[in-house]
């Protein structure tokens, strides 16, 4: 369907759970009061809200956190609804501590590709960021290569780790040949004492290296990245910039959280309880009736620029 300011909708974010076993600085810094199960959307509400999603045009599904591998039956979830009629694809966004292990049952649910954030090679730092380990992840990569499984590695850039992490998450994308995505920073209240870095001064920091960039009008997924080839790399490398390149006039996407809010911006506070009206008994036409209000009056843009948003990442799913 088309909100207010004609952008088509056509992809829903869904998290699966505020849980993660990480506390990035940039994330989720503190140990935070988790939400009880019982308030978290049943698989079967999830559904439920995907269905009526199909039915206003939505076809194209991330599955997110928190992280999403901690909640048990993530892969029969994406089995079945890879299975519902009119999806055309259902990937997958993970700190990839856990993505070993699953990544059969994953395989054999039909997901399409997985997005796997890493924002350092230095085992210390990595520990120091996220509080877990990198051995992890990194065998995690080794696996979906091996298992010919399409993916994506996601980084935010912090201006205390500089070129040289820069440098070696490029040599390891090049090794897989795997689409490497900066995400600007995003102004939180729990992440203010933080410095990021912008793709500007990414991009000038690979030219002072000695590094051809040019640019690559391909696109890679369905996010927002503007793309860029580097000289002597097989892979394109990608910027997300919510504030210094801003992207909400061809945004195409909504969020529900695990608490059942349809959120049609991750910045604004308002939203729909899609939740409450499931569990008040709402008919599916009152569902869709709901869903297409909220998406039809999609704000213009975020206010990033203006103020901090108040939530951590793990809450509206990352």
């Amino acid at each position: 369907m088309y909100d207010q300011y004609n952008r088509k909708i056509d992809y829903l974010r869904i998290s699966l759970t505020d849980r993660c076993n990480l506390h990035c600085r940039y994330c989720q810094p503190e140990v935070s009061e988790h939400v009880p199960h019982n308030e978290i959307l049943r698989y079967e509400e999830l559904l439920r809200i995907c269905r009526a999603a199909l039915q206003l045009g939505i076809s194209k599904f991330k599955i997110t956190g928190g992280e999403p591998l901690l909640r048990k039956g993530c892969s029969d979830f994406i089995a079945r609804l890879k299975q519902m009629e009119g999806v055309e694809q259902v990937t997958l966004t993970t700190n990839g501590t856990l993505l070993a292990q699953q990544l059969p049952a994953l395989i054999a649910a039909g997901v399409d590709s997985i997005n796997v954030s890493l924002d350092t090679l230095d085992a210390a730092y990595y520990t120091e960021l996220t509080g877990g380990s990198l051995g992890s992840v990194l065998q995690a990569l080794q696996e979906l290569q091996s298992a010919g499984i399409t993916f994506k590695l996601n980084c935010v850039p912090l201006a205390e780790s500089g070129l040289t992490d820069i440098m070696q998450l490029l040599k390891l994308a090049h090794k897989y040949q795997a689409p490497l995505r900066f995400i600007e920073l995003m102004p939180l209240d729990c992440n203010a004492d933080l410095k990021g870095l912008s793709g500007s001064e990414i991009r000038s920091q690979l030219e002072q290296a000695g590094l051809q960039l040019q640019p690559d009008a391909q696109r890679y997924g369905n996010g927002p990245a503007s793309y860029w080839r580097i000289g002597g790399y097989k892979m394109p490398v990608g910027f997300i910039e919510p504030l210094h390149n801003k992207f909400c006039a061809v945004c195409n996407r909504v969020r529900l959280t695990s608490v059942g809010m349809l959120k049609p911006c991750l910045y604004c506070n308002e939203g729909m309880n899609l939740k409450r009206l499931l569990r008040d008994g709402a008919s599916d036409a009152d569902l869709l009736q709901a869903m297409q209000e909220i998406i039809y009056a999609k704000p213009a843009g975020h206010s990033f620029d203006v103020k901090a948003a108040r939530f951590n990442m793990s809450q509206i799913g990352g």
